[in-house]
């Protein structure tokens, strides 16, 4: 097995250590993990982006190309409308990339399944939805001028080489929808180098950044990632006070002091760390799942009879979001709300998309055979709703 295929995350960030990932980057600052040449080069290697472009159609905005700052015109890499639907034109496409043109390619996690099962790796680890855009380029002119991105960045330089310069943020997390764009570095780069085959860059939300190809065949992976922010949270507890009658009302043109004291009352009473700790497994849960498709063995296992060895996991959602009310828990899943016994609980927060649980996995987590045999017939259920996918042991 090749050393792509055991990617991790913390071999992605090696030989620095979690916890000091952690504890001084993470939402922090930038940094530059040097690492062994070759231990990304499995994840896609330029036989198999060959591959991609010319068995996918491929076009703007997935498929684009840059040069010194701007877009390519779609029109010199695609085929001509009166061929039917665009497609690549090797031709054109060689041509531009011949005149120093980087080609990019958004989302490579969907055509590229070791890297896919990377950022599985990294959902998980970071409580993130993540997404992998691929750069290559050749020759000596970048693809996008200075700028900053308003995710986190994780990047791989999978083969060859380039020169980044990072500098520091000049607003403290910007937001895309800020009013006013963040004024322009005006400071040396904080960082000023070669990034070379292996090593790994980590740039928050905010901090400015280029990258410089250098007359060589280069391959990186920039994986972003969108952790949710103080916005995500005030804007989620705000939605959860709709349903109170006092929030939809009109602002009262009398006693207005009163009704602001009492709509701060609700405010204050949604900001609380077990409302944060809810926000964020709601948030976990709707981190964009990956579609598993198994089209020779799903239409005999899926309503097939649940053995110990089933392995079960979740289809359209990343995790299931549980809450109680009256006694029960409730989650919302294929257009339904669902009722579970609390006795359930445990396994079914077991549930992932991005892993399979034996139904015996799933079984430990509850007391008795009552609820052992309560949760085989109601993975059943969701596995005939489509909730689960069920595959062979």
């Amino acid at each position: 097995m090749s050393q792509a295929m055991t990617l991790d995350f913390d071999a992605v960030i090696a030989p620095m250590g979690r916890a000091e990932f952690f504890k001084d980057h993470w939402n922090r600052s930038f940094v530059r993990i040097p690492g062994t040449p070759g231990r990304f080069a499995g994840l896609l290697t330029w036989d198999e982006l060959d591959a991609v472009l010319e068995q996918h159609r491929l076009t703007p905005p997935r498929l684009k190309l840059f040069l010194n700052g701007h877009a390519v015109p779609a029109d010199r890499f695609l085929t001509p409308a009166k061929f039917g639907v665009p497609r690549l034109d090797a031709g054109g496409l060689a041509a531009c990339i011949a005149q120093g043109a980087s080609l990019i390619l958004d989302d490579v996690q969907e055509v590229a399944p070791r890297v896919q099962a990377l950022l599985h790796e990294f959902q998980d680890t970071l409580h993130s939805d993540a997404f992998a855009n691929l750069y290559a380029g050749w020759h000596d002119q970048n693809a996008f001028d200075l700028h900053w991105d308003p995710q986190d960045s994780i990047v791989l330089q999978v083969t060859g080489r380039k020169r980044w310069q990072v500098y520091a943020p000049t607003r403290a997390h910007p937001l895309e929808s800020d009013l006013e764009p963040p004024p322009r570095p005006t400071a040396a780069p904080v960082w000023d180098g070669m990034l070379e085959d292996g090593d790994t860059l980590y740039i928050p939300r905010g901090w400015w950044h280029v990258a410089f190809p250098v007359n060589a065949p280069s391959l990186h992976l920039t994986v972003s990632l969108t952790p949710p922010n103080g916005v995500d949270f005030l804007g989620w507890a705000l939605s959860r006070l709709r349903g109170r009658e006092e929030v939809r009302a009109n602002l009262p043109a009398a006693g207005l002091a009163a009704h602001i004291k009492t709509l701060r009352g609700l405010v204050e009473g949604l900001l609380s760390e077990q409302a944060a700790g809810e926000f964020l497994r709601e948030w976990e849960a709707n981190i964009r799942p990956s579609p598993h498709v198994r089209l020779r063995r799903a239409p005999h296992e899926q309503f097939a009879a649940l053995g110990d060895a089933s392995r079960i996991r979740l289809a359209a959602l990343h995790r299931l979001f549980l809450t109680a009310r009256d006694g029960n828990f409730e989650f919302k899943a294929a257009g339904k709300l669902w009722t579970v016994p609390p006795e359930l609980v445990p396994a079914l927060e077991l549930l992932s998309n991005t892993r399979t649980f034996t139904l015996a996995e799933l079984t430990a987590k509850v007391t008795g055979a009552a609820a052992a045999e309560k949760l085989s017939k109601s993975i059943g259920v969701l596995a005939r709703a489509g909730v689960v996918l069920v595959e062979g042991s």
